[in-house]
């Protein structure tokens, strides 16, 4: 089936054209808000070919496709004739204020979404520049030299450098930006904001005059680019809705800079910076304290995370320690849990040879899993199963007690796992070592465990 009948498939029991409200994706689920629930028609689109699973609200269904599917599908469906969409939601209504508890987890994820490829390009270009300098140290190839040019270094990797960290550099402002276009505000005010965060010019040093404090470039990280982000939004359309016709040119942007300008340099930096301090002390506490049984614990509760869509809330924290101690060690212990998976999905595979369906969905799933991209094998394979769930759970665990022993390992970037995450690891020995530990335990455990005979018996995959 071509994504465009997959598209079309989906909008008629969504409930069609008329029914959409919002509509979205990230790598691997399209989320959307519909005007009228009874319409949306869950059992016919969850049997759809290519849709691995249905879950979310009524009114806010998400649908499971896949990597690169979802984001296919999602654009066919922008080009519908006469579907008529916000992407944002309306910019009274931000995502900010809803009474419910999914509201912060879902602007997470509304802010982080289009930054999440960026992580992954630039971070695994890293990872490229670690195989270079590994060429390097062994055949000392000059063009692949690390070193800074005035000690001699080459000019290429010096480049290279430059592509690698330029988003790192500036993701204060990123993330500002895409916060106050969430929220409804005009992004470049966000810019404005972020870049306050990111560079407090002249005043870096300067004390605060209270608490001992002074103003530092990168206070508060992505947490006080966020809160400025979504602050100065906030105030631009309270100025804009008060201030009369002949002051809006230039008066919302003017109280706008200045109001959340100096929130940020005396409340939100200083804040956001004990917050992160806070955390990243807590995680590296935890890590270097608890050790083994600490990662396997993360490693073995980030599948039901992924499951519910939960995930998106850990990305400002791992943002938070990449910023402050270069890589984040939780994400490594995270990248654990789609090894589990696969090697789950392994001993189903060969466990289960007769079951031509089964076969089918794990073949699907299972190149996404190694990739670390797990909702394939989650929604397709694993969890309609229920105990190759646990058991994948499980078996990360054991890839997460196998990282413990090496603290300090971590990833320098997000969104670059499974094999891959070799690649962008402080520790790649640890990181590989882990990796297959958790292959194995997922491997070991399903394989003695196995499927309810019921369940194997119910699973199907529509034609």
């Amino acid at each position: 089936m071509s994504e465009q009948s997959l598209s079309q498939q989906i909008l008629i029991h969504l409930g069609g054209v008329s029914n959409i409200v919002e509509l979205e994706n990230c790598m691997t689920r399209l989320r959307v808000v519909v005007r009228d629930a009874s319409k949306v028609n869950r059992q016919a689109l969850s049997k759809v070919k290519g849709v691995l699973k249905v879950i979310g609200s009524e009114t806010e269904p998400q649908i499971i496709l896949g990597p690169g599917v979802a984001d296919t599908v999602a654009a066919e469906l922008r080009s519908v004739d006469g579907l008529s969409y916000s992407e944002l939601g309306p910019a009274d209504a931000p995502v900010m204020t809803k009474k419910k508890a999914t509201g912060i987890l879902e602007f997470f994820s509304k802010v982080f979404a289009p930054l999440i490829p960026v992580f992954a390009g630039t971070g695994l270009l890293f990872g490229i520049m670690k195989l270079f300098t590994l060429v390097f140290n062994i055949t000392g190839v000059q063009i692949f030299n690390p070193a800074a040019i005035a000690d001699g270094g080459s000019a290429f990797m010096a480049a290279l450098n430059v592509l690698a960290s330029t988003f790192f550099a500036y993701l204060n402002i990123a993330v500002a930006v895409q916060s106050a276009k969430v929220m409804g505000g005009n992004p470049y005010l966000g810019l404005v904001a972020g870049g306050i965060v990111t560079n407090v010019g002249g005043l870096a040093g300067v004390p605060m005059g209270f608490l001992g404090l002074t103003f530092v470039n990168g206070r508060g990280g992505t947490l006080a680019a966020m809160a400025a982000g979504v602050l100065i939004a906030i105030v631009e359309k309270w100025i804009k809705k008060h201030c009369p016709d002949a002051l809006k040119v230039h008066f919302p942007a003017l109280g706008s800079v200045v109001i959340v300008g100096l929130i940020t340099l005396f409340i939100l930096q200083p804040v956001g910076g004990l917050i992160t301090d806070w955390i990243a002390s807590m995680l590296m506490w935890l890590f270097e304290n608890a050790g083994p049984i600490g990662g396997m614990v993360i490693s073995a509760l980030f599948l039901p995370l992924v499951m519910t869509g939960l995930h998106h809330g850990l990305t400002p924290i791992h943002a938070a320690l990449i910023q402050q101690y270069g890589y984040t060690t939780l994400y490594a212990f995270n990248s654990m849990a789609g090894a589990g998976q696969v090697g789950a999905a392994l001993a189903l595979y060969f466990k289960y040879r007769q079951n031509k369906n089964l076969q089918f969905a794990i073949k699907g799933g299972l190149p996404a899993g190694i990739l670390g991209i797990g909702e394939p094998l989650i929604f397709g394979v694993t969890l309609p199963l229920g105990r190759p769930f646990i058991t994948a759970c499980v078996g990360a665990g054991f890839g997460g007690l196998v990282c413990g022993f090496f603290p300090g390992m971590g990833a320098v970037t997000i969104n670059v796992s499974g094999i891959l995450g070799t690649l962008v690891n402080t520790n790649p020995l640890a990181y590989i070592l882990g990796y297959i530990s958790a292959i194995a335990g997922g491997f070991i455990l399903t394989w003695f465990i196995g499927a309810n005979e019921a369940n194997l018996a119910t699973f199907t995959v529509e034609d």
